[in-house]
């Protein structure tokens, strides 16, 4: 697997740096997918993360699908996906992971949460 890696910084320009990324490197049947997630996954670690860290987006392709990691460096807590009929505003980003990743999951250690999609 042949991958990508950027060191994004923790502003509020990160995501939208993400997504220009992501649109420059992705194959076009799958862009949309691919920024819209990786745009929740950022803006996550931006909110979430250390703020004297910066933002690692490591986008990997090969074997008919493409996966995109999105690495914050926090100890806290796993992200969890919250449940559909939670009240509270925002949260649901990994609800849309859910919903348009092929395969999805968080590892332990520093936060670090990754999708993938094939093509």
């Amino acid at each position: 697997m042949t991958e990508t890696v950027v060191q994004l910084p923790r502003s509020s320009d990160a995501p939208r740096q993400a997504r220009q990324l992501v649109r420059d490197l992705v194959a076009p049947e799958r862009v949309d997918d691919a920024t819209l997630l990786v745009s929740e996954l950022v803006t996550n670690a931006v909110k979430y993360g250390p703020e004297e860290e910066t933002i690692r987006l490591i986008i990997g392709h090969g074997a008919g699908r493409t996966r995109f990691t999105v690495h914050d460096l926090g100890l806290g807590p796993l992200p969890e996906m919250r449940a559909e009929d939670d009240p509270a505003p925002g949260g649901h980003g990994l609800r849309l992971v859910d919903a348009l990743a092929d395969r999805w999951g968080v590892e332990r250690g520093s936060t670090r949460v990754w999708f993938e999609l094939d093509h």
